[in-house]
């Protein structure tokens, strides 16, 4: 483009070409580095074209001609700077969405936990990583008993603020590697990695004490929670299903049990 605005290429129509500039730098670096380009470029050329030829020869352009083509180039970059401006806003707010979509996808919104979607997801990941490297992998199933009466005596937000406050207390209670989602209503499960079950029992007597001694508070009032698990460990020959469906078993037992239990017992 330099070249074609000194020569002046055909019959003094080389400049014409240098509309393509704009919105190719733009499209190609980014608003930001396309203007500097693009500030740059303009600087050059005023430079070749205002220039006396007796310093250095170049051809020559009527005035009108040279601040015509000037500001017809500078509306062009006005536009194809909106225009960018435009698309990469727009391409900045789908991939939010897209990443709203995405933690919706795979979050529980109350408890900021992972959803049973995503558990599934982990679970056929740690399982596969089980068979390869021969570590155990265990699972508790984790259900808030008498739910039903705590969102009947006090309400259904209160019966979320349990969920939450419950969501807290299992996060701070287990390892880095291990995970915990809730699998459904006011069931949660966890992932227990290179974990036999006697250990998984460990993690659940541990989470027991501490609901032993919390208690939520829901605009003033006390509400005493515990919970019901069951434990199972994982065999190579078992399916995801299999697993848990042995750990729904157990937390049955555990509700049979008069509830506020672990099965089976270690």
């Amino acid at each position: 483009m330099f070249y074609l605005v000194y020569s002046g290429g055909v019959e003094n129509t080389g400049p014409l070409w240098i509309f393509i500039v704009a919105p190719v730098s733009v499209f190609i670096h980014g608003l930001k580095r396309g203007l500097i380009d693009i500030a740059l470029f303009v600087a050059i050329i005023s430079t070749i074209m205002f220039m006396p030829t007796d310093i250095i020869a170049h051809a020559i352009y009527s005035t009108e001609f040279k601040l015509r083509l000037l500001y017809s180039f500078l509306t062009v970059t006005f536009l194809s700077a909106l225009y960018e401006y435009s698309r990469d806003k727009s391409y900045k707010h789908t991939l939010e969405l897209s990443k709203k979509y995405q933690q919706l996808a795979h979050y529980d919104p109350l408890t900021q936990l992972s959803n049973r979607r995503d558990a599934l997801c982990i679970l056929k990941q740690e399982q596969a990583r089980m068979i390869r490297s021969k570590e155990p992998l265990s699972i508790i199933i984790c259900d808030v008993d008498h739910f039903k009466k705590i969102n009947d005596q006090y309400g259904h937000n209160a019966g979320d603020i349990v969920l939450v406050e419950l969501a807290k207390i299992f996060t701070n209670n287990i390892r880095e590697q291990d995970f915990v989602a809730r699998w459904g209503g006011e069931e949660f499960l966890f992932i227990l990695p290179q974990t036999l079950a006697k250990n998984a029992n460990l993690v659940a007597v541990k989470i027991n004490e501490k609901l032993q001694n919390n208690l939520v508070d829901y605009e003033g009032k006390e509400i005493k929670v515990t919970v019901s698990m069951g434990i199972e460990q994982f065999n190579d020959n078992q399916s995801i299903d299999e697993i848990i469906n042995s750990a729904d078993k157990y937390l049955y037992q555990a509700k049979n049990s008069g509830r506020n239990q672990i099965f089976p017992k270690f």
